[in-house]
């Protein structure tokens, strides 16, 4: 039964098995053999230990059944188990063997959906392209390592939670967590650090399973895609919406923002996928700086705006723009937030971000970034156009993923630009407990 490991596969088994790393990260090329060594380790994990559950997951629950379940699992079974051996229940998508055990392929991008699966224990949770979910998602699968099985010698499993992924921008939180073992939200290291353990994989470290076209194919990319693709190195995307953006240019050190500045919110609604709140304020020249963020997902909107009034203290807004949901809209006015409807117009809306970010006259900006600001940093490199289809132009509409924060942007850029052209300044409204800000 099993596989053949190729050297990687061997160096990644090590690990998974180590009784003293708990979270493992796999991150590397496309088809490098990672997923497929993963695979294995749930088969026999359940094998092992009698009555234990393992669940195998990734965001979108179309992608678990036409990827996870059918092109890993299925396929790791049919290959490497005797024929009827174990039982698939396709409508939950779960393998079911003889000794009890299961191994369940959910997605989590759907809050009934999630609190289901979520609901049981497991020894084992392993995240399929995990830079695709949220790091309150990851926390919350760590949470359900909690199930305690014995092996036939009395042996207690160890909880495992996996993750793998291509690589994508070295802001995104994943590479925070599973390469610097730091975390994306403090910077300060996790405080399970030594548990932790990251192996990194090539298309090359699966040579002799992939087709030399494959490879060629791999070779030929844009260099940043070959990088991330064919080397498994941490880039920022190639095709980026706001290619304009850099750095060095863009992103500041934290200061005090000064009374006179005209300050602005702009709010992105999301329950499964996470709620966006960013503070921004102009300067006497009409420069944006983003000075704030608020980011997460699976809180209602009643904690939100809590969360929102705290952190905005005594402070004066001119307007907080937000997603056009009536509902969620009409839940923050009865805490107290006044909102303005945001402009949803896409295409003009990136236009006046990169707009601003395009450097002047004066050899500077006119849109800047705190350095605090995680998310956001880690999404705008992240943000990127679709791909062309049939040689037609690859820039007309941005990929809908990973894109929480610069939907929020987009409509604080938008509404400080309305300020300016009319002139806007007429008296902020206090923020206080009992006013409609």
């Amino acid at each position: 039964m099993g596989l053949k490991f190729n050297p990687k596969q061997r160096e990644g088994w090590k690990l998974l098995i180590s009784p003293e790393k708990t979270r493992i990260l796999f991150d590397g090329g496309s088809r490098s053999g990672k997923t497929a060594l993963i695979a294995e380790y749930l088969i026999r994990r359940a094998l092992q230990y009698p009555g234990s559950r393992q669940l195998a997951a990734r965001k979108c629950r179309a992608h678990v059944k036409t990827s996870l379940w059918n092109d890993t699992l299925k396929s790791y079974v049919s290959r490497h188990l005797p024929h009827g051996f174990c039982r698939f229940q396709e409508s939950e998508l779960a393998i079911l063997l003889p000794n009890g055990s299961s191994i369940l392929a959910g997605g989590l991008d759907d809050a009934e959906r999630t609190e289901k699966i979520l609901g049981n224990e497991y020894i084992t949770v392993f995240i399929n392209e995990a830079t695709q979910i949220s790091f309150q998602t990851m926390q919350m699968a760590l949470t359900r390592l909690a199930q305690r099985v014995r092996d036939r010698k009395g042996r207690i499993a160890v909880p495992k939670l996996i993750l793998d992924c291509n690589p994508r921008g070295p802001r995104h939180w994943l590479h925070a967590a599973g390469v610097r073992h730091v975390d994306p939200e403090t910077g300060e290291t996790l405080p399970d650090a030594a548990r932790w353990a990251r192996l990194n994989w090539s298309a090359y470290d699966n040579m002799e399973n992939l087709p030399r076209e494959y490879l060629y194919a791999l070779e030929s990319l844009p260099e940043v895609m070959r990088e991330r693709m064919l080397n498994g190195v941490w880039r920022g995307n190639e095709g980026a919406v706001y290619s304009e953006f850099d750095e060095d240019v863009h992103v500041v050190e934290p200061f005090e923002i000064p009374g006179s500045w005209r300050r602005l919110r702009s709010i992105d609604f999301g329950y499964t996928n996470p709620f966006v709140c960013l503070w921004g304020a102009l300067d006497s020249d009409g420069r944006l700086y983003i000075y704030r963020e608020h980011y997460k997902a699976g809180v209602r909107t009643a904690e939100h705006a809590e969360t929102i009034l705290k952190l905005s203290g005594d402070e004066r807004y001119c307007a907080t723009v937000a997603d056009h949901d009536a509902a969620e809209r009409a839940e923050l006015e009865s805490r107290g937030i006044r909102t303005e409807a945001a402009v949803k117009n896409v295409a003009g809306g990136i236009q006046s971000v990169k707009n601003r970010l395009a450097v002047c006259a004066d050899d500077r900006p006119r849109l800047y970034f705190f350095r605090t600001l995680r998310n956001l940093l880690s999404e705008i490199y992240d943000y990127r156009w679709l791909p062309a289809r049939d040689g037609g132009n690859a820039r007309e509409e941005p990929l809908k993923q990973n894109d929480h924060t610069m939907d929020a942007l987009r409509y604080m850029v938008v509404a400080a630009e309305h300020m300016e052209k009319h002139s806007f300044r007429s008296a902020s409204i206090p923020v206080t407990p009992h006013s409609s800000r």
